[in-house]
């Protein structure tokens, strides 16, 4: 059994919960969140999970330090360099997209427009510079002819929580 950590989610969709649940049910301690939706911020809080105004927040935050991951999942902002070297064991992002050539945000609309046969997800660690730290998980597969948007993002939901 893995050793149990301490760690931070900050994101904006159901996959941020999926995420926690998951890291929960393994016995880690997710001891903050930030998230965009209400929703996942009343979630949060029926979990007994602290719920942050915003990612800087975790600068003021002394008494959650230390804690040993930052997992970005579903979240649309760049975090300042401080924030990133805050986790003792590392930042990990969920990128919906595989890297480094889908970079950038929408990457499952571009890379249907571009005609592409197979897509995927990357899990990668954080850096000063986006979507470029070095890549911990990927998941490719291929896609259908009839592919939409959804059923595209609906995969990469599947394949993040794989």
């Amino acid at each position: 059994m893995n050793t149990p950590f301490r760690c931070v989610l900050i994101g904006g969709e159901s996959l941020l919960i999926q995420c926690a649940q998951t890291l929960l049910q393994r016995g880690h301690q997710v001891v903050a969140l930030f998230a965009t939706r209400s929703t996942i911020r009343q979630w949060a809080g029926k979990q007994g999970i602290r719920v942050l105004r915003d990612a800087t927040a975790l600068l003021d935050a002394g008494d959650l330090q230390p804690f040993d991951y930052l997992f970005s999942v579903t979240n649309l902002s760049v975090l300042n360099a401080a924030v990133l070297a805050l986790p003792t064991r590392g930042a990990i992002n969920f990128h919906d997209g595989p890297l480094p050539e889908y970079a950038g945000l929408n990457t499952p609309v571009w890379a249907l427009l571009n005609g592409e046969r197979a897509h995927g997800i990357t899990w990668h660690r954080m850096s000063a510079q986006v979507d470029r730290g070095d890549i911990l998980v990927e998941r490719r597969f291929d896609l259908e002819a009839d592919e939409t948007s959804l059923t595209l993002n609906t995969k990469n939901y599947g394949a993040a929580v794989d």
